[in-house]
């Protein structure tokens, strides 16, 4: 039984530990929110704030949690932002379109479900016309909104893997052959 305290404890320290440390978590607190706030005109009308705290404590949190293929912690800053945090980037604006399809009551009702049809709409569109659907670049953890930043961009290469091995390799044989030439001629 002791034992078995001394394990839940330690995983809930640890769950403290890494909430902690996610910028979701930051903005829950007193501290001021990276996120600018972002003004939705839904369907109905209605005006309606996206405050920067919500962002970060309720959007990104959710978005987190259903793009499933990529650990977004720490990376999710920029989503759909630029890189100033100013204002909107390309998938930034195709989200407050997707959203602006509903009216604010069915968002003030769940802002969850609203959140996953926006990223649903939005899904096979390329906000960036990088080549490669929003989806796509959600699952391989590239920014949607940035078309400098796409699957692959950095993938390496056989030469940037091996092209160390390759020169060493060359180098080797040559000092062999050199050796066995020039021991060759010595002999004659």
């Amino acid at each position: 039984m002791k034992h078995t305290l001394i394990a839940v404890l330690s995983v809930l320290v640890l769950l403290a530990s890494l909430l902690a440390q996610s910028p979701a978590v930051h903005a829950q607190g007193n501290e001021k929110s990276p996120y600018p706030t972002i003004t939705v005109i839904f369907s109905d009308g209605k005006e309606y704030n996206i405050t920067g705290k919500m962002w970060g404590v309720t959007i990104y949190p959710y978005i987190e949690g259903r793009v499933h293929s990529y650990n977004w912690q720490d990376k999710i800053t920029y989503l759909f932002f630029d890189r100033s945090l100013k204002g909107l980037n390309p998938y930034g604006i195709d989200f407050i379109r997707a959203l602006e399809r509903m009216t604010l009551e069915q968002f003030q009702k769940n802002i969850f479900e609203c959140v996953g049809n926006a990223l649903n709409y939005t899904a096979n569109m390329d906000s960036d016309g990088d080549g490669f659907t929003n989806i796509q670049e959600l699952n391989n953890g590239t920014y949607p909104g940035d078309p400098n930043d796409y699957p692959g961009k950095n993938a390496k290469t056989l030469w940037d893997l091996y092209g160390g091995y390759i020169i060493v390799t060359i180098l080797v044989a040559s000092i062999f052959v050199l050796y066995f030439v020039f021991n060759r001629e010595g002999k004659e």
